[in-house]
């Protein structure tokens, strides 16, 4: 079954870098994908090599109630393969990596069973790249023996905002500026403020303007974000002549 699983693995990866590699993150052992939802992308300057790693740990099998208050069954995985990565920022690439595979090769986006493996995703930004890109990735789960997947999850919470981290060169008084708490359920407070702030903005994932405040002139500023859905989303602040986004989550 993997073989045929290759073949379109490697369909998929053709266009990433064959030089890449990575090495998955030790310090997560526990099955899942990181990093999480309320971690998740680092951000990318303009001109600036970017370079982010996601790590997947792929357990050796689960245990299902198909029958309420009777033991569970164990299923054993045969393998998790990426079949679609869209969204990456234009001339970005990722390359996948699992060398504990027995069957398919390390770099065919296929996660075997009880292995930890990785994606890296590498990149440079230039100008007309500014804005919020928002990943979507495909996989399909397969259980021992079988040769149709068991199941197809939609992995979209990652985003990766590409900024000019020069634009006014005032980086020490943006790098003051802070929002918590994060994750946050009513109010959001935004601290570390100087001089006159153009605006605050609040975007969703997909860059619609959620909230937007204009002339500040205090050190902190509240919003009130309780009226905003459970998600991740995006403050912009502008000042001076320089902007920072900052990313936060809603519970």
């Amino acid at each position: 079954m993997k073989k045929l699983l290759l073949f379109i693995s490697i369909t998929l990866i053709s266009v990433a870098s064959v030089n890449a590699q990575c090495v998955p993150d030790p310090q997560y052992t526990t099955p899942g994908i990181y990093p999480d939802s309320a971690t998740g992308m680092a951000g990318a300057c303009v001109g600036v090599a970017y370079s982010e790693v996601i790590t997947n740990i792929i357990p050796l099998d689960t245990c299902v109630e198909v029958i309420p208050n009777f033991p569970c069954v164990t299923l054993v995985f045969d393998s998790v393969v990426i079949t679609s990565f869209t969204g990456l920022p234009p001339g970005y690439t990722y390359q996948c990596n699992d060398i504990q595979n027995t069957v398919s090769p390390a770099n065919s986006c296929t996660f075997e069973g009880n292995t930890a493996g990785c994606v890296i995703i590498d990149g440079t930004s230039v100008i007309a790249d500014t804005g919020t890109y928002n990943l979507v990735i495909t996989v399909d789960v397969y259980l021992a023996g079988g040769a149709t997947p068991q199941a197809t999850q939609i992995i979209d919470w990652y985003s990766i905002v590409v900024t000019d981290c020069t634009v006014g060169l005032d980086e020490n008084a943006m790098a003051k500026i802070s929002a918590y708490p994060n994750p946050t359920e009513n109010v959001l407070t935004i601290d570390g403020l100087s001089g006159l702030t153009e605006s605050i903005t609040i975007t969703d994932a997909n860059g619609k303007i959620m909230n937007n405040v204009e002339g500040i002139s205090t050190s902190n500023y509240e919003m009130n974000v309780s009226d905003l859905e459970s998600g991740i989303y995006f403050i912009q602040i502008k000042q001076n002549n320089d902007s920072r986004v900052i990313r936060f989550v809603k519970k």
